[in-house]
């Protein structure tokens, strides 16, 4: 039962919500709502579930760059009646719990009273505050917020990454200059400058090897502009919204990343996807070229390259990817999973040698060999217990819902980990002694009870000890923070997850503004 909002928060509403869409280069000033006009700012980029959940309640059409009137308070009007839409002052309202979890990715700009975000629960982000890290007790803690304000990374002043999320960290393969690079989906910009600063995706590296006092960022992929640039840019036409990484692994010397092209953002947790595409760098992560031949296509939209193969239904459970590599092993496992964060994972597999070095990548022709070979991969059937070639007889080895895994070999346990979202649980992990499988039953390192809009947990590829460092996203701040989780803590004396008092032993002590943050570190109390 929704509660009705009181005349005067309805006087508020009738000015309130104004949205537009914003090109690539502008941020305009929206149309006239109720009695008064709003204007969208240079922060008030708004992506994802949020427009896609007002254009699919309301049907405005966004493309023209309005969504006309409020509508009268007791009738559904363009944004429909506030009760039914926005839902009531406690937050039961549908649109509320929707708007307190997904990820970022279209172009949906305006602004918003403040008044809506504090009565209606939407993240702080949209309303232009920062948002808030929580401090917790147990075996896990957040430790530093890695992006955004009050980062020691400076992401602002230096890359122009005011928010973003993700954060999926691989090793690059220099013995000689080694590092971490660190690649984020959607990011927004610099909110004190004039313009749209948004970029699909951006890469930063780090040469930290303690991490026990955060992480230092120490570059990033550059623009002209003297922003961290999109690696791989959106083809910025209709039918793509986006382009989001999820794997990236380094063979050979070149680096390899996984990107999905983003069809839509719908409900959240759910979104739909053109094809999952492959793209390698020579120069640690500076440029980027896509190999079309990698192309998992499932639907016509966006642009895959030429000599993409044609579309193929059977590549629906393969949109979104994590990469396995282990030392003294010869193939490289590839977590495979559909769009959206309702599916199972099937795992892929693929022989490293013969994988083309950098100076052959050079030539005008890329060799289609080694990982770049379509036709190499297998995928594990477990009702033959066999690698097959046909993803059509690939079973999961992770059931539903899994979705953005992080997958590696972890030497304090002696087993191979997986780290994904599950559903609303937020951040569970499983551990296994071969890449298929099978894996334990899950533990939840941070429950979505507990802290509601958290996901995209990355493990960090040199956190090899008793403690495990990862990456993780709050919806809340829409931005990526550090996070420590003690495995001793975790892991019984048998080496067995247990599950139960795993969860019982993180609790969330208080929520910290971001700007109470100094130097991005977490308190501990």
């Amino acid at each position: 039962m929704t509660r009705p909002p009181t005349h005067s928060l309805a006087r508020r509403l009738t000015s309130a919500v104004a949205v537009t869409v914003t090109t690539a280069a502008t941020v305009s000033a929206v149309g006239v709502i109720g009695g008064g006009t709003a204007h969208a700012g240079p922060c008030s980029e708004m992506f994802g579930n949020f427009g896609s959940l007002l254009e699919h309640r309301t049907g405005a059409g966004m493309a023209t760059g309005s969504l006309g009137s409020l509508g009268s308070l007791e009738d559904s009007g363009s944004l429909g009646s506030v009760s039914e839409s926005l839902g009531s002052a406690d937050r039961s309202g549908s649109l509320v719990q929707q708007l307190e979890t997904g990820s970022i990715g279209n172009g949906l700009s305006g602004s918003l009273d403040p008044l809506i975000g504090s009565v209606y629960g939407m993240p702080p982000w949209i309303t232009g505050d920062e948002g808030t890290v929580p401090v917790l007790r147990g075996h896990t803690r957040f430790l530093q917020l890695v992006t955004g304000p009050t980062s020691p990374t400076e992401s602002i002043t230096r890359y122009g990454v005011a928010g973003t999320d993700l954060g999926i960290m691989w090793d690059n393969g220099n013995n000689a200059a080694p590092e971490v690079l660190l690649a984020f989906g959607d990011t927004m910009g610099d909110c004190t400058v004039p313009g749209n600063q948004w970029r699909s995706n951006v890469l930063f590296r780090s040469g930290d090897e303690d991490l026990s006092d955060g992480i230092t960022i120490d570059s990033a992929a550059m623009g002209s502009d003297g922003l961290a640039k999109s690696i791989i840019p959106r083809i910025d036409q209709p039918g793509e919204v986006t382009i989001i990484p999820t794997a990236g692994i380094s063979v050979n010397g070149v680096q390899y990343l996984r990107h999905m092209s983003v069809a839509h953002w719908g409900q959240p947790g759910s979104w739909t996807t053109n094809y999952s595409g492959m793209a390698y760098s020579t120069d640690n992560g500076e440029n980027w070229s896509v190999v079309p031949e990698m192309a998992r296509r499932i639907t016509e939209a966006g642009d895959a390259g030429t000599g993409a193969p044609d579309v193929d239904d059977s590549w629906r459970p393969a949109q979104m990817s994590s990469f396995l590599k282990k030392d003294g092993e010869d193939h490289l496992y590839e977590y495979l999973t559909p769009s959206g964060r309702q599916g199972a994972a099937i795992v892929a597999r693929v022989p490293l040698a013969d994988s083309p070095s950098a100076h052959e990548l050079s030539a005008e022709t890329t060799p289609l060999e080694g990982v770049l070979d379509p036709t190499a991969y297998e995928y594990w059937d477990g009702d033959s217990q066999a690698w097959v070639t046909d993803i059509d007889d690939a079973t999961p080895v992770l059931p539903s819902p899994a979705s953005e895994l992080s997958t590696m070999w972890n030497e304090h346990l002696g087993k191979y980990t997986a780290m994904y979202s599950r559903g609303f649980d937020s951040v569970v992990m499983r551990t296994a002694d071969e890449p298929q499988g099978p894996w334990s039953e899950t533990t939840t390192l941070i429950d979505y009870s507990m802290l509601p809009g958290v996901y995209g947990a990355f493990m960090h590829p040199w956190a090899q000890g008793r403690e495990l460092y990862y990456l993780v996203t709050t919806w809340n701040a829409y931005n990526v923070f550090l996070v420590r989780t003690d495995l001793d803590e975790v892991f019984p004396g048998n080496g067995r997850l247990a599950a139960a008092e795993a969860s019982a032993r993180s609790e969330v002590v208080r929520q910290v503004p971001i700007s109470e943050l100094v130097n991005g570190e977490v308190p501990t109390e």
